[in-house]
């Protein structure tokens, strides 16, 4: 059994030691599900009293394991998101240099940095290298690119840019989804995230459902609604706890469709 164990266990060391161009990416979605199980379970027990409530004994088993699941992944990788996160800061602080001196001085931070973030970031630190005509190691492979440095010109937050612009923070926060560089998903992004976000905010401000007298001006408590309660509309304006959060995740996904970088440094 012991022998076994040890075997399975150098399968997956095998099997990870060769995706270490994808462990940020891996690391980065696991993050992502682990955190949203554990959200989920939150909202199910704590907001719609799901372990008390008879209506919702079909979804307890599931949510249970979500929940198990959420625990584990954030326990053991939330950690490590962190470490890369800040190796990814380190990198970004360097990309952003414009004096020579100061990138040589801090050429092996971000060497170290860029090879443990995988390619993409690799091609980017090679470029600055290159771009400042200093020697590049054989660590760093043979692809480059520009540095992609941040901007915060205002230029950036014009309508036109932001529609057309699919280097988003999304696509570069998520590295590796690839869907997240096609323009036509980058658009469809924003029209649903803006989409959701106002019929959020107006369902809660002037309401969506119809009262008995014909008005429509009651708005629909999704808290209840979720919640199984027989009557789950209230007279508007009214906000509610679960609508309040999809406001919130789905304003965090508009804002993060903006563009990373300035068009004029984009290959």
């Amino acid at each position: 059994m012991a022998s076994r164990g040890r075997k399975k266990a150098g399968r997956f060391a095998s099997w990870w030691e060769s995706k270490s161009d994808s462990h940020f990416q891996i690391i980065t979605y696991v993050t992502i599900i682990s955190v949203a199980l554990l959200l989920w379970g939150l909202i199910f027990f704590i907001l719609l009293s799901g372990a008390s409530d008879p209506t919702k004994s079909n979804l307890l088993p599931l949510t249970w394991l979500g929940l198990l699941f959420g625990a584990i992944g954030a326990f053991y990788v939330l950690p490590e998101f962190f470490v890369y996160l800040g190796e990814r800061q380190i990198l970004e602080d360097i990309l952003a240099l414009d004096s020579r001196a100061e990138i040589i001085r801090r050429r092996k931070e971000g060497e170290d940095a860029a090879i443990m973030l995988g390619k993409p970031f690799m091609a980017r630190f090679r470029g600055l290298l290159e771009l400042h005509e200093i020697s590049v190691g054989k660590k760093l492979g043979t692809e480059s690119r520009a540095p992609n440095r941040s901007s915060e010109g205002s230029d950036l937050m014009t309508t036109n840019v932001w529609w057309n612009n699919s280097n988003s923070i999304l696509a570069v926060k998520l590295p590796g989804l690839k869907a997240l560089d096609n323009i036509n998903f980058h658009r469809s992004t924003i029209i649903t995230s803006a989409g959701i976000v106002g019929f959020l905010i107006y369902n809660s401000i002037s309401g969506l459902a119809v009262s008995a007298t014909g008005v429509r001006d009651h708005t629909i408590d999704l808290t209840a609604k979720l919640g199984g309660e027989g009557s789950f509309h209230e007279i508007a304006p009214h906000f509610d706890a679960v609508s309040m959060l999809l406001i919130g995740f789905f304003g965090i996904i508009l804002y993060s469709t903006k563009p990373a970088f300035s068009g004029e440094e984009e290959e």
